[in-house]
């Protein structure tokens, strides 16, 4: 059993650690408030004067901001694929939306708030169809102990949505255990996090949910995923991540995640590197997976908020089991392979942008010497983005 693995046995004192902080952190200050009485104001005139006499009017008070937000985010690409391993999308272009948000916040209290959001996108094998609505988020957040979190719903996924941020190109393309199918961008469960010092440099997270995610809770299938990171933004950022997730036929899956990163007012850089273990769907007495990716990017404002170029290379040193079944992006299953993605970022606008960029697949030669090496993919992306 998985759990009687060394790998195992490490992946469950992390957790257990991670859920011992969740729950005994005390943070050492308390949020307050502080209520000084001022002294009220004579604004009645000094002069014995008819015209004078009478109280001078407070000025209107301005509006109290409304409780609720609507937002939304749209990006898609005209694309090329220049080359394919596959003759079925060798030569395609076309347009297409790859990811649409409409976004309703809502705030009870400043400490507590609600999140329901709905995503659209194109068909990413090229099959067609319209743009169907569902739902991407739905969640209760309660910052209910100083600065201590907890979050309730479908929400990001502990895994992904910190790197996620820091790579800060979405649009570009997901970020490694995201695009290759390690782990979903979303989870439909609860989490506990928030900072272990007063100065919010060091935090940590734990997060319960579903496996698949995408369906309601059902007897076997768990998700855990737990983190620790230390934080400095400009400056240095180091988390260490811990990921399982129960599957059927006890194909269960483990994976650790080490990311370290460094940002300064115009750019920012990172690394990456990840483990996975999959158990046989047959059982732990079966032949299971072990996988490894590595990853570095790069990102410059060449001129703020006007122009800034980019660049990021994946190293998958394994065969991707998963990857032919990347939407908008099938890499070859076969052989290992180096992703390269770069390009330049024109700002038209702070929330409106437009990205020439290009995704190059190059492969190993196959450790099945009956399959010949597969032909590189190359995909040249014109991308748009905006966001209101």
């Amino acid at each position: 059993m998985f759990w009687k693995t060394r790998f195992g046995r490490i992946a469950v004192l992390a957790v257990m650690a991670a859920a011992f902080l969740a729950v005994s952190v005390i943070p050492s200050s308390a949020q307050g408030s502080d209520d000084k009485k001022v002294p009220a104001d004579d604004r009645t005139s000094a002069f014995n004067d008819a015209a004078n006499t009478e109280p001078v009017q407070d000025p209107p008070a301005p509006s109290a901001a409304p409780p609720y937000t609507f937002s939304g985010l749209m990006f898609g690409d005209y694309y090329y694929f220049g080359q394919s391993h596959d003759p079925a999308w060798d030569g395609q272009q076309a347009f297409w939306f790859r990811r649409i948000y409409f976004t309703f916040d809502y705030r009870f209290t400043p400490k507590l708030t609600t999140r329901f959001r709905l995503e659209m996108n194109s068909d990413g094998r090229l099959e067609g169809g319209s743009l169907t609505p569902y739902v991407k988020d739905a969640s209760l957040r309660w910052t209910y102990y100083g600065r201590q979190q907890m979050v309730v719903g479908i929400e990001p996924s502990l895994s992904i949505g910190f790197v996620e941020s820091v790579w800060g190109l979405r649009h570009i393309e997901k970020t490694p255990l995201d695009l290759y199918r390690w782990d979903s961008s979303r989870d439909t469960g609860l989490t506990l996090a928030g900072p272990l010092n007063d100065a919010g440099t060091l935090s940590y997270g734990v997060q319960f949910g579903t496996e698949p995610s995408d369906y309601a809770e059902i007897e076997r299938d768990k998700a855990v995923r737990a983190a620790v990171r230390y934080e400095r933004s400009p400056g240095l950022t180091l988390e260490g991540m811990f990921v399982w997730l129960g599957h059927d036929m006890v194909a269960n899956r483990a994976a650790a995640q080490v990311f370290a990163a460094y940002r300064s007012k115009t750019a920012r850089a990172g690394f990456l590197y990840a483990r996975q273990e999959r158990e046989a769907a047959q059982g732990p007495a079966a032949e299971g997976l072990s996988l490894d990716v590595y990853s570095g990017f790069g990102v410059i404002d060449l001129k703020p908020q006007t122009l800034a170029a980019f660049a990021r290379v994946d190293r998958y040193a394994d065969a991707c089991p998963d990857c032919s079944g990347i939407d908008y992006l099938p890499i070859n299953a076969s052989a290992a392979f180096t992703l390269l993605v770069a390009g330049v970022e024109y700002f038209i606008h702070p929330s409106v942008r437009f990205s020439p960029n290009v995704e190059w697949v190059t492969y190993s030669t196959p450790g099945n010497v009956k399959i010949a090496k597969p032909k590189d993919d190359v995909i040249w992306r014109a991308t748009f983005y905006w966001t209101w």
